[in-house]
């Protein structure tokens, strides 16, 4: 039976959440709510008295894109997928801020030496130096004391969510109920455990990034011989690999025949997969964009298997299920009590309503300028000036450039690999 975890959206980003004090100013400002500030800016949403400024929930949707390693950037955006992608990321940031607020109000606090053993654990795991660490808090625009103080942020939420959550753990009965309903969950077929080092000639910001396809495929060489020489998998995987799976030492889970197809493995790859032995590696392959990879084999399934409730870890991951549905409820429960103590005030989706035609006309915050601005108010002014009689005057719109890419697409699963050659 395989438990395995959902992958965030594209929007929901793990390591960087930016709390700084900017606003989001609004045509409708009247209409819509208060959107004026003394720090400037623009204001996307207020919680209590905390602003939630555009600037980061654009910075977030960029964020998003570059961990994608699509090439595509916010400004590429059409209206509609830059304003439903900023829908999603505001509505996640107000309920983070509301889960923080509560946790304020049940008097939750988290250390200063707790952040930084926090944030000490995450570096070693990642294989990061210190250099490493700096640089990629300057390539997502934040400080380090940002970057502190949204990890004490998380850090409270995730207390809150420990103290609210604990429930009674499942009987034995109530585990058989479980296994007797779900028959599907405990037929395992034939399948496979891959791990893989990934090595792309695109400037993707990697831990020792390749540039060009010279340096790719230098460096998937040089790998390939480390590993020859005895170099364990997962450790070269999590320093070398350029792709999201270095998190977890290139693991990708467990992969049926159909899931191997669906993630674009060709059928004569799978087929030397299934004539690997356990712990075999494959050489370097190259896939049809360009990516150099190498394969380990870690476990393999060459028949449909039944488990049943004295299998190994089935009882146990059972009682996982059941215990996280549980406290998945109590925390939907606490979210919306939270959510009906606290006010908060939507000033985007406001905008957007008013502004059905251009879903709020406004540009991604980084193409602002003080000219733009300036051209703006002459252009508007001139409209005051000159107005044709029984004529309304007519509104400048501001509308990206429109592509046909989506943001709305789910994130790419950790086990997907482009189609190789």
């Amino acid at each position: 039976m395989q438990m395995r975890s959902k992958r965030l959206t594209i929007f929901l980003f793990s390591l960087i959440l930016l709390f700084s004090l900017l606003n989001f100013g609004c045509d409708q400002g009247s209409k819509a709510g208060s959107t004026s500030s003394t720090s400037g800016g623009e204001v996307a949403a207020k919680v209590g008295n905390q602003e939630i400024p555009l600037s980061k929930v654009d910075r977030l949707i960029e964020q998003g894109l570059k961990q994608d390693q699509t090439g595509k950037k916010i400004t590429d955006l059409n209206p509609v997928e830059l304003a439903s992608a900023r829908l999603q990321v505001l509505e996640s940031l107000i309920t983070d801020e509301v889960l923080y607020q509560r946790a304020k109000q049940e008097s939750i606090q988290i250390s200063d030496e707790d952040v930084s053993s926090q944030i000490q654990n995450g570096i070693q795991q990642k294989g990061l130096s210190a250099d490493d660490f700096q640089k990629e808090l300057k390539n997502a625009g934040i400080t380090e004391e940002d970057f502190r103080e949204d990890e004490r942020r998380r850090m409270a939420v995730a207390k809150l969510m420990d103290k609210v959550g604990k429930v009674k753990p499942p009987t034995d009965r109530e585990i058989a109920e479980y296994y007797e309903r779900n028959p599907s969950q405990f037929t395992i077929g034939k399948g496979l455990n891959l791990s893989r080092i990934s090595v792309d000639a695109a400037d993707n910001k990697a831990k020792n990034d390749a540039i060009g396809e010279d340096q790719a495929k230098q460096k998937i060489e040089t790998i390939y011989s480390q590993l020859k020489n005895g170099g364990d998998f997962a450790t070269v995987a999590r320093s070398q690999s350029e792709d999201p799976s270095a998190l977890k030492g290139g693991d990708l889970g467990f992969l049926s025949e159909q899931e191997l197809q669906q993630a674009g493995f060709p059928a004569q790859l799978v087929q030397v997969f299934f004539q690997m032995r356990e712990g075999d590696i494959t050489p370097p392959v190259q896939g049809s964009k360009g990516t150099w990879y190498i394969f380990k084999l870690t476990a393999k399934r060459t028949q449909e298997e039944k488990l049943t409730l004295e299998s190994p870890q089935v009882k146990a991951q059972i009682s996982q299920v059941l215990l996280q549905q549980r406290k998945t409820i109590l925390g939907s429960a606490l979210q919306t009590t939270a959510m009906n103590q606290i006010r908060t005030e939507n000033f985007l989706a406001q905008r957007i309503l008013q502004n059905p035609d251009t879903f709020g006309s406004l540009r991604p915050t980084a193409l602002s300028t003080n000219t733009e601005n300036k051209d703006s108010k002459a252009t508007d002014k001139k409209s005051e000036d000159v107005k044709p009689e029984n004529t309304k005057p007519t509104e400048t719109k501001e509308t990206p450039k429109e592509t046909s890419s989506s943001s709305n697409e789910p994130a790419k699963d950790s086990k997907s690999v482009e189609k190789t050659k």
